[in-house]
């Protein structure tokens, strides 16, 4: 609402105009109050204070827009004078080539020159450098491996003096060009020659030892010559590139250091240890090397060059990288990265400042340093890795205490360069790793150097030795970890991490050998109640206990701030699972040692999470752990087995008291513990709640076989201590339904477990193992009746499924039995229920009494859906009950036959009877099965057989008339002609009638369902009934196999029947029925005359034919524009095409054949084109095409035989001339294309 819109504003009156208020009616006429009249003014006034100010807008947004314009215009002005500019220089830098462009003076004012040598529409692919580098490097690699093998092949066909003087004036020579080259700018050229002359070197120090000169191969080793070769290689490369100043001799002096040291040693007699220092030393040098090269500061400087603005700005306005690089390199020709030769002058670029100001801060440093850096690294890790894997070696095979030594300090001197070389990049982007891993690279190999050479003097105590050395590590950590993190941030990390990561090699051996003991203990426990364990021997086994509680007390105190404090609970969760599997050892010093250790520590592994209310979850687990040992452990004896169960159940019970008292308190409220001053929280409470709770239920599921333990343990027979276990088992649901409210859920878990121990397995012999289960799934499912989750059923689902396989003989016999029939259809022997056709055993009352204990259960499942809805599914239940009772009875054949039938029949129209839904299709499908079985039990006996089907026939019929549903109609008439029709055919077989008698009668009841789909009530359902009439006409076609006759009466009294419904069909139906009334009645005249032996072709087609043209004509006629390939192609296609394929065949080909077929496709053409119709045209005029090409072949065999080779060559070649024709003028109009500008 606007503001202007008061109770006092004014508005002229819509009526009388007269003025007006809120406030009271219209003065002049009465009329009320019109807050839209009001509103209309105040929006007027709005709009006229509005449209100044929008105008005032757009004449700044236009003043605005064309500033803009003008600085777009005069900026691109700007860019195009240094787009000519960078053209220029460009051109100015690339040689000469043969084509030269054009003078800026030639072309229009404003016109950019085009690069020199630039293809329009592509350029280089590489530049002018790249080919200079690339062929650099293939030439000198070309010459190195010619000088190679000139010294290693060619070199002993020439005498000592030649052998000098080649290579010392070539070494000479090629070493004396990089200082002339250079002076010329020449600085690739001078690289090159620069490394080939060290590569000479090399090949004269291997000269010198080849011809021994001087005696140096009598008096030196051949490893320290190759040495001092590699020295003086090194020393010359550095010398040579401090005077003359090449890159490439600073690489060769660094690659030749590298073999210089191990070459030295190579014939000393160190061992693993003494080449592991060796190679350490050299990455070490390496190392240092690296961080000799690293670059000095540099100077910011005042203000960006006038080349950097130039780049810039190009860059701006022509983003080309190329053209960015071309721009940026010197001209004196030096590569990327390098300074300029001392004494060199920098040209100045065009428009460049000279002066102080303007001078670029450069630094001062040696060309190639960043390669250099690089290639050192690379140096440095692959001489450390050598060093660090020989250490590895030495420290691994070190088998006396000297070797052990030394291999523990050549691991820790590769570890401590290590170290140095990570400390190095604490600078860059690494420094959060690099500094951490360097601690725990150095922690972890003082524990390795540390332990080794103890396992070597005591190494039947290694677990106690690694646990020692990780402890001790441990401690120089917690004392030394603040100072060295004070000096170096970082390092206390990874000092944590290292000594956590030696400490972990004895823990998982520890956890390894703890585990392995545990088991044991179970395994002491089998087989169950009938162990034997070897008793105690008096030697019992310290190390593991106290090697694992050395671990854990070092692993408690470096798990101390910073770490944090979940894992100081995670290491004493660890040590208490582990302590108790290993006090008892092996053979235990008891045989309940181990089941006392287990009970112990899973009771203070409950009191530390339900009284300190501390980690409630992994103390819970742990409990949890050792309650299971303690339950395996203690297996081997019904008294021990006895007392583990009743001990797990006490906990659980305490814990469920504990849980319950904590249930008592608030969600939101908390308490304090008495002389502790803990307050719990709310999350703690929950958590004990949850803990308690997880205990009632592990009682409750254990609570029957404790009492099975103990009723055992009491020395009672066992069918009455399994008697005792069902017995305690039923009674689970009514510790659910005491449970408090609180922990329900849980007790329904601990119920449902507790109520499977009813499960049959065991059980006296006397029992029967389905009552067994059969009462296992009612209890189930009364505790399943106070459980929220509606996946509490499953178990007893579950078990009802086992119940059903169990009882599978009871339900074998009422439902698949009766099918056994179908294999002696109206034998007339039935016997005793006649449930089979083949002598069985009488079946068990305990069958039926399982199957009705069923029913309440399976009525319990469905109490949400209604009281109608448990009655069916238990009535359904107790009807199988019941029928298993007839069985077991023995009551006379067809009783129980007639009980299904009856049943399923009536199921079936109760199903159909009501709205889709489960209930529904659930009955439907318990009645197909009863009324399946139902029938093929009445298959015994004629009279039983016709009865059954008369039965079923009516009970579709009502489905089919009276269903609710549409699918329960349509599956009505279609089952129900199905029954209709086999109904026909049992009639018939009991009359004894010939096949073509009883294929008549199924025709009949083809006809009759033919006849009731035009019903008024089948109207729906009409297209599924004549689905089923076809069908049935089907099989009576079937049984007409073998009488032709037969076959010819079905088809044509079927086409009758069908060409009357035309009559009824809606007219767009009409014509596709008359079609197949005209195919059916065309089958039947063709059957008919294969049956009188009638073998002419056109016998068959021409009748087919004309009925086809007469239903297309008819066609036609409905539908004007319907197509002739619609209504006429078929036919046409029918009395052409198969006279066509006779008469271009050699036994029935005759002339008059083919003169009556060419007269009778020629009247067709001319039809057609009289009434300009295409498929008349075009099949009669195929076929005189094909006719007449056939008479010419013929024709063609009276001539020579070179005539059509001589066409078919003409033809070739006028085709080849063609083509090539066709190939020239597209390579001249290519080559014309291409020459155009």
């Amino acid at each position: 609402m606007l503001t202007g819109m008061t109770e006092h504003a004014s508005y002229p009156c819509p009526l009388c105009r007269a003025a007006a208020t809120l406030d009271g009616p219209c003065p002049g006429c009465g009329r009320a109050p019109d807050p839209d009249a009001a509103a209309v003014l105040a929006y007027d006034a709005r709009i006229a204070e509005l449209a100044p100010q929008v105008e005032q807008a757009r004449s700044a947004y236009e003043s605005l827009s064309g500033q803009l314009s003008q600085l777009r215009r005069d900026r691109e002005a700007y860019a195009t004078k240094v787009r000519v500019a960078v053209a220029r220089e460009r051109s100015a830098h690339q040689p000469t080539l043969l084509t030269l462009p054009p003078t800026t003076g030639s072309l229009p004012p404003g016109t950019v020159p085009p690069v020199a040598g630039a293809v329009p529409g592509r350029g280089p692919e590489s530049s002018p450098r790249t080919v200079q580098n690339l062929l650099f490097i293939l030439g000198g690699l070309l010459l190195g491996i010619a000088a190679i093998v000139f010294t290693a092949v060619a070199w002993a066909t020439f005498d000592v003096v030649g052998r000098a003087l080649i290579l010392g004036v070539l070494t000479v020579g090629v070493l004396a060009v990089p200082p002339l080259v250079r002076r010329r700018a020449l600085t690739a050229t001078a690289e090159t020659f620069a490394a080939l002359g060290l590569l000479l070197v090399v090949l004269d120090g291997y000269a010198v030892w080849y011809v021994n000169l001087g005696g140096v191969a009598d008096h030196w080793d051949r490893g320290f010559y190759a040495g001092a070769v590699a020295t003086f290689t090194a020393l010359l490369g550095y010398g040579y590139a401090r005077v003359v100043g090449t890159s490439a001799t600073r690489f060769g002096a660094l690659l030749a250091a590298q073999p210089a040291l191990p070459l030295f040693f190579l014939e000393s007699s160190a061992d693993v240890a003494g080449w592991s220092a060796v190679f350490t030393a050299v990455a070490l040098g390496d190392l240092l090397l690296h961080r000799a090269l690293r670059p000095a500061a540099v100077a910011p400087s005042a203000a960006p060059t006038s080349g950097d603005a130039d780049r810039s700005t190009a860059g701006s306005v022509a983003p080309d990288s190329g053209q960015a690089r071309t721009a940026a390199t010197p001209e004196t020709g030096a590569s990327p990265g390098e300074q300029p030769a001392a004494g060199a002058s920098v040209p100045r670029q065009p428009g460049q400042e000279s002066g102080p100001a303007a001078a670029p801060a450069r630094t001062a440093g040696l060309p190639g340093r960043a390669g250099l850096r690089v290639l050192a690294l690379l140096a440095y890790l692959g001489m450390l890795g050598i060093g660090g894997l020989l250490a590895l070696v030495a420290w691994l095979l070190g088998a006396d205490p000297d070797t052990a030594v030394t291999g523990s300090l050549a691991l820790l001197a590769a570890a401590g360069v290590l170290a140095a070389g990570l400390g190095q990049a604490r600078g860059g982007d690494a420094a959060g790793f690099a500094l951490p891993t360097a601690g725990g690279v150095v922690t972890v190999a003082l524990a390795a150097a540390l332990a080794r050479p103890a396992l070597v003097q005591w190494h039947h105590y290694w677990l106690l030795v690694m646990a020692s050395a990780a402890a001790l590590v441990a401690v120089l950590v917690k004392v030394l970890g603040g100072t060295l993190a004070a000096r170096w941030p970082g390092v206390r990390a990874g000092m944590i991490g290292g000594a956590a990561l030696a400490l972990g090699v004895p823990a998982l051996c520890a956890t390894g050998w703890a585990l392995g003991e545990g088991w044991q203990s179970v395994l002491d426990a089998t087989p169950w109640w009938a162990a034997d364990p070897a008793p105690f021997d008096g030697s019992y086994g310290w190390q593991l206990p106290v090697s694992l509680a050395l671990v854990a007390a070092a692993a408690w105190l470096l798990t101390g701030p910073p770490v944090p404090e979940p894992v100081r609970a995670w290491v004493a969760a660890w040590a208490v699972l582990l302590l108790p599997l290993t006090v008892p050892g092996h053979p235990a010093l008891m045989p309940w040692s181990a089941l006392a250790c287990d009970l112990v520590a899973a009771a203070v592994a409950l009191a530390v999470a339900l009284l300190l209310r501390r980690h409630v979850v992994l103390w819970g687990v742990v409990a949890g752990l050792l309650a299971g040992h303690a339950l395996l452990a203690g297996a081997g004896s019904p008294v021990l087995s006895a007392w583990a169960l009743g001990g797990v159940v006490l906990l659980g019970l305490a814990a469920a008291a504990i849980g319950w008292r904590s249930a008592l308190v608030p969600e939101d409220g908390t308490r304090t513990l008495g002389g502790t001053g803990t307050v719990s929280t709310a999350s703690a409470l929950h958590g004990v709640r949850v803990l308690g709770g997880v205990g009632g239920a592990v009682a409750l599921a254990l609570l029957p076989p404790a009492v099975h333990s103990v009723v055992a343990a009491a020395g009672v027979d066992d069918p009455w201590s399994r008697r005792a276990l069902l017995a305690t088992a039923l009674l689970s649901p009514l510790w659910v339904y005491l449970a408090p409210a609180r922990l329900r859920d849980y007790a329904v878990v601990g119920g449902l477990v507790g109520a499977l121990w009813a499960l049959p397995g065991g059980q006296p012999p006397g029992d029967s193992a389905a009552v067994y289960a059969a009462l296992c799934t009612l209890a189930l499912a009364l505790v399943a009746m106070r459980s929220r989750w509606a996946r509490a059923e499953l178990p007893a689902q579950a078990v009802l499924a086992l119940t059903l396989l169990m009882c599978a003989e009871a339900l074998h016999l009422i439902f698949i039995a009766p099918w056994s029939w179908l294999d002696r259809v109206w034998a007339g022997d039935p016997v005793g229920t006649g449930l089979t056709a083949y002598p069985s055993e009488r079946l068990p009352w305990a069958y039926a009494v399982a199957l009705l204990l069923l029913a309440p259960a399976v009525a319990a499942w469905f109490r949400r859906g209604g009281v109608r809805l448990m009655a069916a599914a238990g009535g359904v239940v107790a009807g199988v009950a019941g029928l298993a009772a007839l069985a077991a009875a023995q009551a006379p054949w067809p009783v129980i036959s007639a009980v299904q039938l009856v049943l399923g029949a009536a199921l079936l129209v109760l199903a159909g009877q009501r709205p889709y839904g489960a209930l529904t299709l659930a009955g439907g499908l318990f009645g197909v099965l009863l009324t399946g079985a139902g029938l093929a039990g009445s298959l015994a006996e004629k009279w039983s057989t016709i009865a059954a089907l008369a039965l079923v026939t009516v009970a579709l019929a009502v489905i089919a008339v009276g269903g609710r549903t549409r699918p329960v109609r349509t599956a009505g008439w279609l089952v129900g002609a199905a029954v209709k029709v086999l109904l026909a055919i049992a009639v018939g077989e009991a009359a004894e009638l010939s096949f073509e008698l009883t294929a008549y009668l199924v025709l009949g009841v083809a006809a009759i369902v033919l006849g009731l789909a035009y019903a008024p009530f089948a109207r729906e359902q009409r297209a599924a009934a004549e689905a089923a009439a076809h069908a049935a006409a089907l099989v009576a076609l079937t049984l007409c196999h073998g009488y032709a006759r037969s076959i010819a009466l079905v088809l044509a009294v079927w086409g009758v029947a069908v060409g009357l419904t035309v009559l009824a069909a809606p007219r767009g139906q009409r014509v596709l029925r008359a079609a197949a009334v005209a195919v059916v009645e065309a089958v039947a005249w063709c059957v008919i005359l294969a049956a009188q032996g009638v073998g002419l072709l056109e016998a068959y087609t021409l009748p087919v034919a004309l009925l086809a043209l007469a239903v297309g004509w008819y066609a036609a006629r409905a539908r004007p524009d319907l197509s002739s390939w619609l209504f006429a192609g078929p036919a046409l296609a029918a009395a052409l095409l198969p006279s066509l394929a006779g008469a271009l065949t050699e036994e029935s080909g005759t002339p008059l054949r083919r003169l009556l077929l060419g007269l009778g496709a020629l009247a067709i053409t001319v039809f057609g084109s009289m009434r300009r119709l295409q498929a008349p045209v075009v099949l009669g005029g195929g076929t005189l095409l094909v006719l007449a090409l056939h008479e010419l072949l013929l024709v063609s065999r009276l001539l020579p035989t070179w005539v059509p080779i001589a066409v078919g060559g003409a033809v070739l070649l006028a085709l080849a001339i063609t083509y090539e024709r066709s190939r020239r003028d597209v390579a001249r109009l290519r080559g014309a294309v291409g020459r155009m500008r």
